[in-house]
């Protein structure tokens, strides 16, 4: 009777290890793919970073120019008083 006792506590901790190897490397191979996505995200999201950050080096540009545009515009047809003197 031990030894049928035994055997049977023998196999009950071998399937049991057997599960726990399985559930591992299931989890392992989840973990692995959701690494991998995750590094591709960051890829994807640093490229939007760095075009993000050029588009508003674009419109500090134009928006610089748009305003030293506006000034000429001014200095160049003088100012209210400059254009009352000479009438």
């Amino acid at each position: 009777m031990s030894s049928i006792f035994y055997k049977g506590l023998t196999l009950f901790f071998s399937l049991g290890l057997i599960v726990s190897v399985a559930t591992w490397w299931k989890a392992r191979q989840e973990l692995e793919a959701v690494t991998a996505a995750n590094e591709s995200v960051r890829k994807t999201l640093g490229a939007l970073t760095v075009a993000i950050t050029e588009k508003d080096r674009q419109i500090d540009r134009l928006t610089r120019s748009s305003c030293d545009a506006e000034e000429r515009a001014q200095l160049g047809s003088g100012s209210v008083a400059t254009r009352r003197a000479n009438r």
